[in-house]
């Protein structure tokens, strides 16, 4: 064995590539496993390497390399003791740490590049291989491959949220949660397979209120595991008062005013058998309403005659809103038609436990206007059929008796360019009398006017009758709608609507009770995502009897029962629980594999095709499982995939918490008191991309080189690119979800977004996109070393290790004589022996980011000299940042490898272990037969062996076979 060391140029490494590609072949023919017939074509017609013998081979290249630091039980260098290896069989009863150890000689970084005695290549590719070879075995107490330890992991807050909303068929979230991205989602279409070239999308303030089920409830966020994401098993913590969260929420989801009015399933649920079928109204839209009125403050005008005054209406709203009386309409939603006769709900209060009504003579259309200033939020009110400006709106609390609306209502009509004239409002009051007032309302922001009312003593208003007939343009905007209502008195329900029918004779308890064991029979078996037992089902029904003898009516019993539903670990837990008849490895069931399949795909249950298919046992064929995994590509449940793991892979769930420096970063920010940031534009155009690949099942490539981006105006100015060549016509945008008669009249460049042409390759992927740079730059300055340790740990998936001594860059150290770039300060750092290992993996791919700012822009010069962005990766030189991605495209298998490891350790919620290595190469090649494109990525991951295979251990003894 040649023990010398060789040289380090760009040859050793082509030769360490070719030893990975035979790596793979290896795995995939089965070499070092009994029957598999020998491979003989790699290293470019050259003859593999033989499977190295351990004691033989690799205890003396340990010996030789390793052992002085690692060795030594817990005293090892980092915790890593090879000494303890002394024969094969003790490898194979813990093979955890050399995936470890393949990453480290994989990226050059073990032995450590400054170390004079390196292994040559023939040893390095003999040991890398080996480990390959020893990832591939059957584990010899199992008697197969290793799938992993089974995970019994609870639902994250995303997922209980999603199959709530889900299983009764919600249209909005049940809680706000920051996992909901702040983005308008009308314009994703995955079945249309195409994007096109122009959509139209917003955000909302980050933090602001939308439409919920309950706005006041809510789950704590969950942890992240360490280079992993939220929905693995080791990172679901669960508490007592966690527990307690469960059950309360259960409570309040069952309580809600709003449930049976939104899902006719729950209606079906809870419905009294003795009652008589009456119609039911259609399910309203449902808004939360805010505290604040106009908080844009950009208000000038007030309608001469108006009851209360912009300001003291404004205070005594903030103080009504607080009694659960009062609150304003300033929906934030997608375009919304409201058909004349129905309307929508605005939930308010701290509870939501009230709602006013709001219900038009005519369509009313909710929208975003690019010719007005809105005074809250970005939708407003207005007539939908387009020169139809007279309409009614009509009032109602909820929870009050049928005759009673609001108080006082306060109502903001905006200003639009080019557009202005008489506005007039009249107020209509319950005993018939009635209030006008009118106001020329200018042109533009400057004209936007408040109009406020006030019903006499004892009386409440019904309804506002707007006529904008004077006003020029086909639209009347109102934006705020504030009101207060009476004095809430708690506890007071509707009156009941009476029963032109006879009434039907009581039934019998014993029935109702039967009645109840039918309806379980049918919702258990969706809620828990499995068949249930008659024993289950009685454990409820005991809930249900328990509240009948305490006297509660069949609906009280039955919300009951699905409140202990809702919070039973059946419900709440993921689990694929040992099976004592079963082998040591045993494939899913298909009620498992339905789980496990929309758990990973939507963050959801599974819908009712899914549990048929699961029923019917058909889900377990190949072909039924990969036709469904197609089928769910294109359901919209699909955007969870891109707003979850997305977000997380690319650490762009911190994006909103990243701040640059208002005084260096002016641009950053805008609007009033700088709200208006680009952290929403950052988020969309990250996620455009995402789903662009999704969608129209594009390379994954295209995440590290596309010829393409998304840009909306901002962004457009913020990367120097060149304005289209036509103005933007919103009749030309495509998948944004509205018509042309909904279309606001002229677009926006803020809210319009055009897929771009690039015109090099400055630019293209994440790894030069603004959002991921700004989340790995400092408040005032770049971070080549986040950057890195970004590129590392979301691209390759090899993270960093920790440091080993801290090094922070003093910003307010003392100027030195010569200006130097942050570079330069950190070329410093990284010539220290104890760092260099690290920062020779770190630094290339942070330095070649050097030439983008702190939130994204191109910049030539840093600290007053030149941007050096050149270095070398893996043995291949490049200068600047198209040369870093051409060398990371050169070796094209380790960026596919990083992506399929994250997804599928999304996928099974759990970490990657050696023994996953066979299952990711599979994936990988397959991938590569059809130019590694996203669609067939999870289509493969979702065939593959860990994902549909289980340890049958139980969990209580998972970490053993």
């Amino acid at each position: 064995m040649n023990l010398t060391s060789r040289g380090r140029g760009r040859g050793r490494i082509a030769s360490v590539t070719r030893i990975r590609g035979f790596a793979k072949i290896a795995l995939l023919a089965g070499v070092g496993m009994p029957s598999a017939p020998p491979v003989s074509a790699a290293f470019d017609g050259q003859e593999p390497p033989r499977i190295a013998d351990f004691e033989q081979d690799i205890r003396f290249l340990l010996e030789l390399y390793c052992l002085d630091c690692h060795s030594g039980g817990e005293g090892a260098v980092a915790g890593v003791d090879l000494d303890r290896f002394r024969s094969e069989d003790d490898v194979l009863r813990d093979r955890s740490i050399w995936s470890q150890v393949f990453h480290k000689v994989e990226a050059d970084q073990m032995p450590p590049p400054d170390r004079a005695d390196r292994p040559t290549d023939e040893e390095q590719a003999q040991l890398l291989v080996w480990i390959e070879d020893i990832a591939a075995r059957p584990d010899p107490r199992l008697g197969a491959r290793d799938p992993g330890k089974p995970v019994l992991r609870r639902m994250t807050r995303l997922e209980y949220n999603n199959a709530i909303r889900d299983l009764f068929g919600l249209q909005t979230d049940v809680f706000m949660f920051s996992d909901r991205l702040p983005v308008n989602k009308g314009y994703f279409r995955p079945d249309a397979h195409r994007m096109g070239e122009q959509i139209l999308t917003t955000t909302r303030e980050f933090g602001a209120k939308y439409p919920v089920l309950l706005p006041s409830a809510g789950l704590p966020p969950d942890n992240r595991a360490e280079h992993g994401y939220r929905n693995r098993g080791d990172a679901l913590n669960v508490s007592p008062l966690l527990l307690e969260n469960y059950v309360n929420l259960a409570r309040q989801i069952v309580d809600s005013p709003n449930l049976p009015e939104q899902s006719p399933a729950f209606r079906a649920l809870v419905a009294d058998p003795n009652a008589p079928s009456l119609p039911h109204r259609e399910a309203v839209p449902v808004v939360t309403a805010a505290r604040d009125l106009a908080p844009h403050r950009n208000v000038g005008h007030q309608a001469e005659g108006s009851a209360i005054p912009q300001e003291q209406f404004r205070r005594e709203i903030a103080s009504a809103f607080e009694t659960s009386h009062g609150g304003v309409f300033d929906a934030e939603t997608s375009s919304l038609v409201l058909p004349t006769g129905s309307g929508l709900s605005v939930a308010f209060g701290p509870d939501g436990g009230r709602s006013l009504q709001l219900t038009g003579d005519a369509d009313l259309w909710l929208a975003s206007f690019t010719t007005a200033e809105e005074s809250s939020g970005s939708t407003l009110l207005t007539n939908h059929t387009k020169g139809e400006k007279r309409f009614t709106i009509r009032f109602k609390v909820q929870d009050e008796p049928s005759s009673e609306g609001p108080t006082a209502l306060g109502v903001v009509v905006l200003g639009r360019a080019l557009a202005g004239g008489v506005v007039a409002i009249t107020a209509h009051v319950r005993g018939g009398a009635s209030t006008t007032l009118e106001h020329t309302v200018a042109e533009g922001p400057g004209g936007n006017t408040f109009f406020s009312f006030q019903a006499p003593p004892g009386e409440t208003i019904e309804a506002l009758t707007v006529d904008g007939t004077r006003f020029t343009g086909d639209y009347v905007l109102l934006d705020d709608i504030a009101f207060l209502t009476p004095p809430h008195t708690v506890g007071s329900q509707p009156e009941p609507e009476a029963d032109p029918r006879p009434s039907a004779e009581p039934t019998p308890m014993a029935e109702k009770r039967s009645e109840a064991r039918d309806r379980l029979e049918e919702f258990l078996p969706r809620a828990f995502r499995r068949p249930v037992r008659a024993a289950e089902i009685e454990r409820f029904l005991a809930i249900f009897d328990e509240a009948a003898v305490a006297g509660a009516d069949f609906p009280s019993a039955m919300r009951s029962v699905l409140a202990g539903v809702l919070a039973s670990p059946s419900f709440l837990y993921l689990a694929e629980p040992w099976q004592p008849d079963r082998p040591a490895v045993r494939p899913l069931d298909d009620h498992e594999l339905a789980s496990r399949l929309a758990f990973f795909l939507w963050a959801s249950t599974p819908d009712d095709l899914l549990l048929e298919l699961a029923d019917r046992g058909m889900l377990t064929d190949p072909d039924t499982l990969e036709a469904q995994t197609l089928r769910m590509l294109d359901d919209p449940r699909i955007r969870e995939l891109g707003e979850s793991f997305a977000t997380q892979w690319l650490r762009l769930d911190g994006l909103y918490t990243a701040k640059p420096d208002r005084q260096q970063f002016k641009r950053f920010y805008a609007g009033p008191q700088g709200k208006d940031t680009l952290h929403g534009a950052m988020l969309i155009e990250a996620l455009l991309l995402f789903e662009t690949v999704l969608v129209e099942n594009r390379s994954i490539l295209e995440f590290v080189d596309a010829d393409y981006t998304w840009v909306n105006g901002r962004l457009r100015a913020l990367y120097g690119l060149d304005e289209p060549s036509s103005p933007v016509s919103p009749g030309d945008a495509e998948g944004d979800g509205m018509s042309n008669r909904e279309r606001p009249e002229q677009g926006d460049p803020n809210k319009t977004w055009r897929r771009v042409r690039l015109p090099d390759r400055t630019r293209g992927g994440y790894p030069t996109m603004a959002g991921p740079l700004v989340v790995t730059s400092l408040p005032t300055r770049t971070s080549p070393v986040k950057r890195g340790a970004w590129l590392l740990e979301t691209i390759l998936n090899r993270p960093p290790a920790e440091p080993k001594i801290a090094f922070a860059l003093e910003e307010d150290a003392p100027a030195t004589e010569q200006p130097e770039t942050i570079r330069q300060r950190f070329e410093q750092h990284r010539s220290q022996p104890a760092c260099f290992s690290c920062h020779n993996r770190l630094d290339p791919p942070g330095f070649a980011l050097e030439a983008f700012d702190p939130i994204g822009a191109w910049r030539e010069t840093d600290g007053g000299l030149p941007v050096d962005a050149s270095g070398s990766w893996d043995g291949r030189p490049f200068d600047g940042t198209a040369g870093f991605k051409q060398a990371l495209l050169e070796d094209r298998e380790a960026l596919v490898r990083g992506f399929v490891e994250h997804l599928l350790s999304y996928a099974i919620g759990r970490e990657l272990e050696v023994y996953d290595r066979p299952a990711v190469a599979e994936i990988v090649a397959a991938a590569a037969e059809e130019d590694s494109r996203l669609r067939r990525v999870v289509v493969e991951i979702v065939k593959s062996y860990p994902f549909r295979h289980v340890r049958n251990t139980r969990f209580d003894q998972a970490e053993e076979p």
